[in-house]
Formats: structure tokens, C-alpha cells, sequence
């Protein structure tokens, strides 16, 4: 924001020896409760942005009745035009108005257009190993309304794949909310781990305030596939297709000094949804809630404690609901580096048998799994560490760090789903206690923008003997909260 004096309203006396060094700041302060009136406000450097937008930003500050409203009424509209997220610049320049119009203003809003199209790519690696590439071209601004209109592809290198098309429109009708529209097929590869793949086309509508806020609505037709035919029983008897239609709440607040690798602050995470939305009786109905929750303290230089938890629960709701079982998609899954060291990917918690393989020989000695994860209903799980900075010199240039740590959590079914999982649903408090697994290790720890790099050695304390287990040297990505 920037400005010069206004005509008559920033004058000052001149001695017989000439200007006196003028103190701008004082001369600001002894007029800005003078009467004003806003003669014109000037745009520049609109080329494709739609005048109507600035219209809609820039008429408070037609309403400035003084100087210090006037200051006040711009910083307003810059923060604003910056939030549309479409401007690489935004300047506003206060100048007095014209000879004809005494103790009037003139405002010169000067803006740079973002370029109009963005080109994305990458490779990615997800939580359950799956490595993947990503390609994205997006349209900024095009029509001038500050819109984003995006085209995402992803495959994975096993089935996994995402089609999108996304319309994100910031601001609508001019209040603090930003509205994302989304269209999309994903397949999501479960195959390796729990004999199932999961298909869902659908769209989503999110909505975003200036809050911590998220409320979303998805429509989506999903539909179970078993494309090993070896899936256990279990999994078969959820192959088929099911219509989802679900609101969720999601609410984020964080004063973490670093995402990746604090040392203060703490972030909580709440989520819920709820689906069965709509008249049709055969709609996946639950509710599903989780909490997570991460503390960061430094007593000394080097030296910091921290500690993370997490607990969700799945309910189905209708006897209907109740009678068949929540979906596996649906369901939480733990075990792994980022959920509970010392154990495999989605090692822990209930399970079943898969089909045997025409073949078993080979099919162990190509890694294939004999039991199928099934996830649970009611996850709780707890991480606690210290980290310390290494003496190393070249490991703290690139933000590296060692920990020990404590990890522990618990997966089952819930006691209102269906039967016959193995590990099923625990009878009373003991069994729940009982069902919980411990581990302990200690590592290194390399933050990166995407998450954390940790390299390992764990051993497990408790464990159940279907648990596939992970002892010894464990690496692998946490790219959530540190659990």
C-alpha cells in the first residue's frame, strides 16, 4: 500500500530558510481524521480478470469518509485480492484527487496475472508402497472469474489409477468461503495386502472458510473387486457394488513451529462423517470419527520430546448396516513406519485366509501373503520419542535428527458389526487391553516437504501370532502425523 500526501491535507509551514525535512508520518497522523471523499478507484493490469470481481472487492472503498478509513479499506482489498490466489502483485496507490474536487482521493489498484497454465508432474510413493505417477495441467483464471479448473492423472505401478477434473471457485458470492467441485474415478489397489480393489466414481463438493474448517458432501458408486481370486471368505462377501452419499466435518488447529519436524506447538485433527444420506434403504450407512492429536516440547537446545495419538471409531448404522458389516474401504488399518513401527504395512489387527494359490510354492516365494487384512472398526494408537540433533554436522545441514521412541495401538472390530473376523471384537476391558501391541526402537529421522524418511531398528514387545511382524531394521515413509 502506498501513498502521497493529499493536496492541501498534508501541507506544512515553510520558514523564511527554506522547506524544513518534512516528517510524513507526523503530518499522516494530523490529518487522518479529516473529512475525505473518494474520487475514483483505477484498475491496471487487468487483462483477463473480469471487472465485476473488482467491482465487488474494491466498492468499500468508495464508503472511506477519512484518511485513516481509506488506509484501512485498501489493506483490506489487498489481503482480499491476494486471497484469490490468481495475482503474482497487488499494489494500491493512494494519491490526492483532482484540483476540481479538494480533499478527495484517488486510488490505483495495479495488479500481475498469474500465468494461465500450470503444468504439474511427479512420482510418488504411498504408505502402502505403491509407487506412482502423477501428471496435472490446470487453467488459472481463464474465464476471469478467479476460477481454477484442474486435470488430474495418477497410475500406479500396480492397479491403483485417479481421473479428476476439479473446478476450485475462492470467494463465492464475495464471502470467506472457497468451494472446490470434483469429479473423478479412483481405483484404489488393495490387492497385496487384503486381495481387493476398490473402484469409486463420483463427485465431491468441499467447501473452505477462512476458519479451520472443511465440510464436504460426496456422491460416489463404489464397487469391490477381487482381482487375485485367492480373496479369504471375507472379503468375498464383500465383492459387489454399494452407493455412498456422506457429509463430512473436518476441523485443524495448528501451532506447530514445523510441520515435518517440530520442536513446539501442537496440532489437533478432527474429522467426522456421516453417510446414509438420501432415501435409498440399500446406501452404505455409518458414522465414522476420529481424533488425532500431536505435542511438541524443547526443554533444552537439541533436545525434544514429543508425542502423538490417535483413536477413531466406525459404527454401522440400521439393523440392515449392522447385519452386514461395514465396508473394508471403509475401515481403519494399522501397522507399518507412520502408524505402528516394528510391524508390516496393514500387519496388524483382524484377518482372514486367503484362497490357497494353485501354485504355493511359488507364490511364497514371490512374497504372496496368506491371510488378508481386514481392518478394524476401533483403532487407538500412541507414539512417544525423543529426538535428539546429531553431532554430525553433515546429518544436521539436512535437517536429519535420531529418536527413541515408544509405539503402540490397538485394532478391532466393533462389537455392533458383523462376526466371524479373526480377532474379533474383544468381549470385555481385559481383551481390549489385550489386543493392544507395543514396540520400541530407536533411528534416524529425515524430514522432507512430503513427510519423514525413517531408517529404523524396532522390536516388538507385544504382538498377536497372526501379526506379520518387522523386527530389527524397519525403513519406510510416514507421510501423516508421526505415529
Amino acid at each position: 500500500l502506498h501513498a502521497r500526501p493529499l493536496g492541501s491535507m498534508a501541507t506544512s509551514p515553510q520558514g523564511g530558510g527554506g522547506p524544513p525535512p518534512r516528517d510524513y508520518q507526523q503530518l499522516y497522523f494530523n490529518v487522518r481524521h479529516k473529512p475525505l471523499v473518494v474520487h475514483d478507484v483505477t484498475v491496471k493490469g487487468d487483462d483477463r480478470t473480469r471487472p465485476g470481481l473488482f467491482d465487488k472487492v474494491l466498492a468499500p472503498i468508495y464508503r472511506a469518509s477519512s484518511l485513516d478509513e481509506l488506509r484501512v479499506r485498501c489493506l483490506e482489498a489487498n489481503a482480499i485480492l491476494n486471497s484469490y490466489d490468481i495475482f503474482d502483485k497487488v499494489d494500491i496507490l493512494c494519491d490526492a484527487g483532482p484540483a476540481s474536487a479538494p480533499d478527495s482521493a484517488s486510488v490505483t489498484v495495479e495488479v500481475s496475472e498469474k500465468n494461465k497454465l500450470n503444468i504439474k508432474g511427479g512420482a510418488y510413493v504411498s504408505q502402502s508402497g505403491e509407487g506412482s505417477a502423477e501428471f496435472s495441467a490446470g487453467l488459472n483464471n481463464a474465464f476471469g472469474f478467479a476460477e481454477k479448473l484442474e486435470v488430474e492423472v495418477l497410475q500406479g505401478h500396480e492397479r491403483s489409477s485417479t481421473y479428476g477434473f476439479a473446478w476450485a471457485q475462492p470467494r463465492v458470492f464475495n464471502a470467506d468461503v472457497d468451494v472446490t467441485t470434483r469429479a473423478y474415478q479412483q481405483v484404489s489397489c488393495s490387492k497385496r495386502l487384503s486381495s481387493f480393489d476398490e473402484t469409486a466414481r463420483g463427485v465431491s463438493v468441499t467447501a473452505v472458510g477462512g476458519g479451520p474448517a472443511t465440510l464436504e458432501y460426496q456422491l460416489v458408486f463404489r464397487e469391490i473387486a477381487d482381482p487375485t481370486r485367492l480373496a479369504s471368505k471375507h472379503i468375498r462377501h464383500q465383492l459387489g457394488h454399494s452407493l455412498k452419499s456422506s457429509v463430512a466435518y473436518s476441523y485443524v488447529a495448528d501451532t506447530r513451529d514445523s510441520p515435518t519436524r517440530p520442536t513446539r506447538g501442537a496440532l489437533y485433527r478432527l474429522r467426522s462423517e456421516l453417510a446414509g444420506i438420501g432415501a435409498d434403504p440399500q446406501m452404505t450407512r455409518f458414522f465414522k470419527q476420529e481424533v488425532e492429536a500431536q505435542v511438541a516440547r524443547s526443554p533444552v537446545e537439541g533436545v525434544t520430546f514429543a508425542a502423538s495419538a490417535k483413536l477413531g471409531a466406525l459404527v454401522p448404522l440400521g439393523d440392515a448396516a449392522r447385519k452386514k458389516g461395514t465396508c473394508v474401504a471403509d475401515r481403519f488399518f494399522l501397522g507399518g513406519v507412520g502408524s505402528l513401527r516394528g510391524f508390516d504395512t496393514h500387519g496388524v489387527g483382524p484377518s482372514d485366509e486367503r484362497r490357497p494359490p494353485k501354485d504355493a510354492e511359488a507364490a511364497k516365494a514371490a512374497g504372496v501373503l496368506s491371510r488378508d487384512a481386514l481392518g478394524g472398526d476401533i483403532i487407538g494408537s500412541l507414539f512417544v520419542s525423543a529426538q535428539l540433533e546429531p553431532t554430525w554436522r553433515k546429518l544436521r545441514d539436512v535437517g536429519a535428527y535420531a529418536h527413541a521412541f515408544l509405539n503402540a495401538g490397538t485394532l478391532v472390530p466393533s462389537p455392533l458389526g458383523e462376526a466371524g473376523r479373526a480377532g474379533g471384537a474383544p468381549a470385555d476391558v481385559k481383551s481390549l487391553a489385550d489386543s493392544v501391541r507395543v514396540s520400541l526402537g530407536v533411528g534416524l529421522v529425515f524430514p522432507l516437504p512430503v513427510g519423514n524418511i525413517e531408517v529404523n531398528y524396532v522390536k516388538t514387545v507385544r504382538r498377536d501370532r497372526l501379526d506379520r511382524t518387522k523386527e530389527g531394521l524397519q525403513v519406510g515413509l510416514a507421510t501423516a502425523l508421526a505415529f
